[in-house]
């Protein structure tokens, strides 16, 4: 995935405060003692900058199961449209609900477009059967299942950080890769942990034994594991109105099957594509891009007509607001406010809460 250039940004967030979030894109739980190393500043004082970004809610880190986790599960996109009278409601009832990832309004096409997951396709069915479509002021949905995850946005960056600054941080983190074969299935303890770490993705061990009632040596221990085999995906978030790419757009397309996976593959080199999947339905690629400006749909569609000449775009739509991303609802300008961590084996009777 690509890289976003830091100009333009609103005044939020200066040159070392993007320095200090893309230094945590790269190592989301460095020590502030290496981060400030690599940019020359010292420990007290990144820490001080972070403290004082994360409580706005403008960059901060949070954890959640890593792509190869959830595509053990059952991923989907669910298109609902509704009474207009009710649309805000229905969106912040989704992003409430810890099965949805993220919730986002649409200029037209469709109301609200989910990325909803679920522990299997029965509890999928339950979810938008028996919940999505009983809400007040719901009238219609469209559901595609995401059969892979092609590109995540964990691999989008900002480009604050020079080339040699990046490489430094890597070989001081020199965090050991993740195995490549699908994680094992997660227990009550390892889905506490997580979403522990979701609200706060760099809680040291201390804090999570003491939140957990653990010990800090089975906390260490059972975090280590979850990183070790890839289960676990950190995240350093950014408020996306600041990053200088503040539209995303969404993409529907269709691809001969027979292409796709070299289709894909260029797509997924795109600087600007943030999400890459293939999907059941009408269409089989679904693409989400953060751009510059609404022009630069255009832009966007002629890159990929270029490049991906077999790829016929079905649809396009601008997000009007993003209500909900990774498990974080967000203000009218992409700011953290509630976090909802994301629980795909939450799967209780109607009118009942997950926990």
């Amino acid at each position: 995935m690509g890289s976003a250039n830091v100009k333009d940004f609103a005044a939020e967030l200066d040159e070392t405060d993007l320095a200090i979030t893309h230094a945590l894109q790269i190592a989301p739980r460095a020590s502030w003692t290496t981060v400030g190393d690599v940019l020359g500043l010292s420990a007290v004082t990144v820490a001080r900058r972070w403290s004082r970004i994360s409580q706005r809610g403008t960059a901060w880190v949070t954890a959640t199961g890593s792509p190869a986790l959830w595509r053990s599960l059952c991923n989907a996109f669910i298109d609902v449209d509704c009474d207009p009278a009710e649309r805000g409601r229905v969106a912040l009832a989704l992003a409430r609900d810890p099965r949805t990832k993220s919730v986002m309004e649409l200029a037209s096409g469709r109301d609200i477009h989910v990325n909803a997951i679920t522990r299997d396709l029965p509890s999928l069915s339950r979810f938008v059967l028996d919940h999505v479509s009983g809400l007040p002021g719901v009238v219609r949905l469209n559901t595609q299942v995401t059969t892979r995850i092609l590109a995540a946005g964990n691999d989008w960056r900002l480009d604050a950080l020079t080339r040699a600054q990046q490489s430094r941080l890597q070989s001081l983190t020199d965090e050991t890769p993740p195995r490549t074969t699908v994680p094992g299935p997660l227990d009550t303890q390892d889905r506490e942990l997580l979403f522990a770490l979701a609200v706060d993705g760099r809680l040291p061990v201390t804090d999570l034994a003491e939140h957990l009632g653990s010990s800090h040596t089975a906390v260490r221990r059972r975090l280590t594991r979850l990183e070790r085999t890839g289960a676990v995906a950190f995240r350093s978030e950014v408020a996306q109105h600041i990053t200088g790419w503040p539209v995303t757009s969404l993409l529907w397309a269709r691809v001969p099957v027979s292409r796709r996976q070299q289709v894909c593959e260029r797509l997924g080199r795109m600087p600007d594509v943030r999400l890459l999947t293939a999907t059941s339905g009408e269409t089989n690629v679904l693409l989400s891009a953060w751009l510059h400006s609404v022009d630069s749909v255009l832009d966007l569609e002629d890159r990929i007509s270029a490049e991906c000449p077999e790829l016929e775009i079905a649809d396009h739509g601008i997000v009007l607001r993003t209500v909900k991303r990774q498990g974080w609802i967000l203000d009218s300008l992409g700011r953290r406010t509630e976090c909802v961590p994301i629980d795909p084996w939450c799967d209780l009777p109607e009118d009942s809460t997950c926990a």
